[in-house]
This record gives structure tokens, sequence and C-alpha cells, in this order.
């Protein structure tokens, strides 16, 4: 059975290595961040534009592959010594469905289908939001890291018991060694054959609460 499950994943992967070639021109991905006014207590305003335009990122959701969004906002104090005040970290995932084509959006609250990639990208930059602000007077700044990277399909059902909670079987020990090994093989896989990974960060302007 291990035997046929690496014949099986050695023949995605070289379907998948067509895929992971040279790409071909695409626009670029952009992170910003940027403290809101006074009134909206200088929570954090998180941009990105060409997400799902990168054609190296798009052409792996259309293959059936799965995109994990981790966004994570960090607040710093400027001092001498600046000094991390505050941090949140939020994730969701991207995913294709092979039937109907529609986009399908899984976050800690559920799923949202869309019939566009367009729609898709919308409801990804409205994901962009966490609630980390500063508790006290200060000159302080905030940086922002986004990570994209592409799943085989089991770690998006991996994700998706994170996201609710849920322990997975090789963590509770209920896995047999069988489906662990095929696990493994899936995620050096995709892993080795260099599908696409963003990485992109940013920083705001210092400000001052008063």
């Amino acid at each position: 059975m291990i035997l046929r499950s690496l014949l099986r994943w050695s023949t995605i992967a070289c379907a998948l290595l067509l895929l992971a070639g040279p790409a071909a021109a695409q626009a670029s991905a952009r992170l910003r961040i940027s403290p809101a006014p006074p009134a909206e207590r200088w929570r954090p305003i998180v941009e990105s534009d060409a997400l799902l335009r990168d054609r190296s990122l798009r052409d792996a959701l259309e293959s059936g592959l799965p995109l994990r969004f981790r966004l994570r906002v960090e607040l710093w104090e400027n001092r001498f010594f600046d000094r991390l005040a505050a941090a949140q970290e939020i994730a969701f995932a991207l995913a294709q469905d092979p039937l109907d084509r529609a986009y399908v959006l899984t976050t800690p609250t559920g799923e949202a289908h869309f019939a566009t990639v367009a729609q898709a990208e919308d409801a990804i930059a409205r994901r962009l939001r966490v609630d980390v602000r500063p508790s006290r007077t200060g000159r302080y700044y905030y940086l922002a890291k986004l990570e994209v990277e592409t799943l085989s399909l089991s770690d998006l059902e991996e994700l998706r018991r994170w996201l609710r909670g849920e322990v997975g079987p090789a963590v509770a020990g209920s896995g047999s060694p069988e489906s662990a090994v095929e696990s493994g093989l899936r995620r050096v896989l995709v892993r080795m054959i260099g599908l696409p990974t963003r990485r992109m960060e940013a920083r705001s302007g210092t400000f001052t609460v008063r």
C-alpha cells in the first residue's frame, strides 16, 4: 500500500512540476499597513493588492491546490529600545471547488463561496483585519507580515480542523502509520517541487497616542 502511495504521489509530483516551471510575467503583490485616525483608536489598516493576480498562485489554485494566508500584525512601542506591545495572528485558506469551479474561503467562522476570483480577492482583503491597538500614551508603529503558501489537500483538511479548534488524528495518536507516511509524502513532494510561496512585510509610520 505504501508503495502504491509512492507511485501515485510521484505521478502527481511530475504533473505539478510543469506547474512550478518558469513563471510568466505577473502582477507584484504589495502589502501596506497604516494606523487609523484617533477616532478609530489607531487600529491597524492592512491593505494588499494583486494577491490573486499573481500568475503562479493563480495557476496553483486553478490546478486544485489550496492557498493558505497567514497574517501577523505587531504593535511596537517606539522607545530607546523598541518594545513589542501587542501582536495578533490570523489564518485562512482559499481553494477552488473542482465541480462548480467556485472559490471557497475557509475561516475560523466557517466557509464562504464566491463565483469569481475578483469576489474572492475582495473577501480576502476584508479578512486582513486584527484587533491590535495601543492601550496607553506613547509613540508606536505597526509591523505586518503576510505569508501565502500552497497547501496539499490533506494540509487543507488539517487546517480546517485547526480553525475549528479540533485536534488532528496525528496529534491525537489515532492515525495509522500508513496514513502518516502518505501524509508525509504529500508534504515532502509539495515542498520539493517548489510550489509558489509569497512572503510580504510592511511597516507603518510612527504615530503618537496622547
